[in-house]
């Protein structure tokens, strides 16, 4: 399945252009063979015209060979062959070339006409070869010729049958010219039409680029769009207006996802603040309860168990404080030198006893030291280790490694649960 819209759009314009050329190189090609025909046709049926006005002695047929021959030369490019038929079927006159494949019954002949009641004789002045004799009215050919194309070897022969005074004619010429400028048309065709279409398709591709520029602009840009770029709007000055719409509804989202965002970030850092007091208010009554009950009491255990809840919401508030000013970018760290190996030693002192079944292996470089904040790095760490106990399943394994190379550190932290027994 095709996957690029550029791609279809050119295959879309080949394929289209492709069957439109291919029609028209059909019909120009019937066109042109047509034509070359009709010009043949016209040519031989104005030598059958001038040879069927009158009738001629048997040996007239001869010199009419002769004298096209002549006319045309003798290595013409377009050789004629000629043949006479009497009314009684018999061969008056055949061409010495004249092919061993072609039979009469190949041909189409018209039905030998019978010579008029009264015929008047050619003036003895007037000789029987010339071709351009003018003779009277009545003497014109009685039939209407007929056409026939026949094959022998690599040839193809154009003949003309014309009928009369029982006596019907036969002049074929060879095709070789019309053939050739047929060939000389197909060739430029074969040539024109792959350059064509190649030029179609890079148009098409072009056109479908050109058409695609404001998708572009719109991937990027959504692409750059994180919490901290809501404001980012798409601006494409020059797009078409189907696009513009399109723009529209995007910006009209990204502001309603800004507005929704920065009263999300306010709501939490406002609730944040606003719960640190009570809690803090809380806590301190609390440890000043725990100091005044008396020792090993149930009172002071509640105190004590009351204390670390109102510790554990603290810290959640802590953090809900710090996601809210993370997302709305105005976290400020304090940047110092951390060495992360020894808070991983730190956390990892105490796994035993958070998860007694669960298999701990740890592979630390020694004296691995980041740029990071301390209570924040701290913080992720120990989210991490705390999934992976979380996360783990009795009998497993947690592995953790920290490497470092020239210029990153990596820390890896994996649950490797055990095979089912």
């Amino acid at each position: 399945m095709l996957r690029s819209f550029k791609l279809k759009m050119a295959l879309f314009a080949v394929c289209t252009s492709g069957v439109i050329l291919l029609a028209f190189a059909m019909l120009f090609m019937s066109v042109i063979r047509r034509v070359g025909n009709e010009r043949i046709d016209r040519h031989l049926v104005a030598l059958s015209d001038s040879q069927m006005r009158r009738p001629f002695p048997p040996e007239h047929w001869s010199l009419f060979e002769e004298n096209l021959s002549f006319l045309y030369g003798e290595n013409n490019q377009r050789p004629f062959l000629v043949k006479v038929i009497d009314r009684n079927g018999k061969t008056v006159y055949v061409s010495p070339r004249w092919p061993a494949a072609f039979k009469d019954t190949d041909f189409a002949l018209p039905p030998p006409e019978e010579p008029p009641e009264r015929q008047e004789r050619p003036p003895p002045n007037v000789h029987p070869f010339r071709l351009n004799d003018e003779p009277p009215p009545h003497m014109r050919p009685l039939s209407k010729p007929l056409f026939s194309t026949l094959r022998a070897g690599n040839k193809t022969w154009r003949f003309v049958a014309a009928c009369n005074h029982g006596t019907t004619l036969l002049i074929g010429t060879d095709t070789a010219g019309l053939q050739t400028e047929f060939k000389r048309f197909r060739t430029a065709f074969s040539v024109a039409c792959p350059l064509g279409l190649f030029l179609l398709a890079a148009g098409g591709w072009l056109l479908a680029e050109q058409a695609l520029r404001p998708v572009r602009i719109l991937t990027r840009i959504a692409a750059g769009i994180t919490a901290k770029g809501l404001s980012q709007r798409v601006q494409v000055p020059d797009a078409d207006r189907e696009f513009q719409a399109m723009i529209e509804v995007l910006n009209g989202m990204l502001d309603r996802l800004e507005k929704s965002f920065n009263q999300a970030a306010r709501f939490s850092a406002d609730a944040a603040h606003e719960l640190k007091t009570p809690l803090t208010i809380l806590q301190g009554q609390l440890n000043q309860a725990l100091q005044n009950a008396p020792s090993d009491s149930d009172q002071q255990r509640t105190y004590a168990d009351l204390l670390e809840e109102v510790q554990r919401l603290k810290s959640i508030v802590r953090k809900l404080l710090l996601l809210a000013q993370s997302d709305s970018g105005q976290l400020r760290l304090s940047l110092e030198r951390v060495c992360l190996t020894d808070e991983i030693e730190a956390l990892t002192e105490d796994f035993p006893v958070l998860a007694p079944g669960l298999t701990f292996h740890k592979e630390l470089a020694p004296d691995v030291e980041v740029m990071a904040d301390p209570d924040l790095i701290r913080q992720v760490v120990q989210n991490l280790f705390s999934n992976a106990v979380k996360y783990g399943r009795e009998g497993g394994t947690v592995e953790c490694g920290l490497r470092q190379d020239a210029k990153t550190v990596t820390l890896t932290l994996a649950n490797m649960i055990p095979p089912p027994a």
